[in-house]
């Protein structure tokens, strides 16, 4: 179905550009190694994209954003246009960057542990007017308090 009641809406590649956050060159990259298999081209020979391109597209964008190499983008679009006989591969294939996907949502989650323990930290030492025991010769002159404190002899 088309928006608009039934007028199809096309786009150059600098709207699509601009639409999907993405560079001129990026497009024309996948474009030309046979990824937006549906594009068309005006009587000048400029690319005209449809919004079944801009699917794909987003559908691209996605997989290179988690980390699917473009060859096999590149396989798994061809396999959606052979068909509902490659269905099983496709879902094998999605199931495969699900996995990866979490793995790094799961790594990503911990890295931020750290860097809000860090924040934290910082903004102890900014609000309370602490000394900065992170940097080493901090760490030094608290331990000295420390051992002083503990043996106040």
């Amino acid at each position: 179905m088309t928006p608009l009641g039934g007028i199809k809406l096309s786009y150059t590649i600098q709207e699509v550009a601009k639409k999907m956050a993405i560079s001129t060159y990026s497009i024309r990259y996948y474009h030309d190694h046979g990824m937006l298999p549906f594009v068309k081209r005006d009587e000048n020979n400029n690319r005209v994209f449809e919004d079944v391109d801009l699917e794909w597209l987003n559908l691209i964008i996605c997989l290179r954003s988690t980390g699917m190499p473009v060859e096999r983008i590149q396989h798994y679009l061809k396999l959606v246009q052979e068909g509902e006989q490659t269905v099983p591969e496709r879902y094998e294939m999605m199931k495969v960057q699900q996995r990866r996907t979490l793995d790094e949502i799961n790594d990503l989650q911990n890295h931020l542990k750290t860097i809000n323990h860090k924040v934290d930290h910082y903004a102890d030492v900014l609000i309370n007017n602490k000394v900065d025991t992170i940097v080493p010769s901090n760490m030094e002159e608290a331990e000295k308090h420390e051992v002083y404190q503990e043996n106040p002899s």
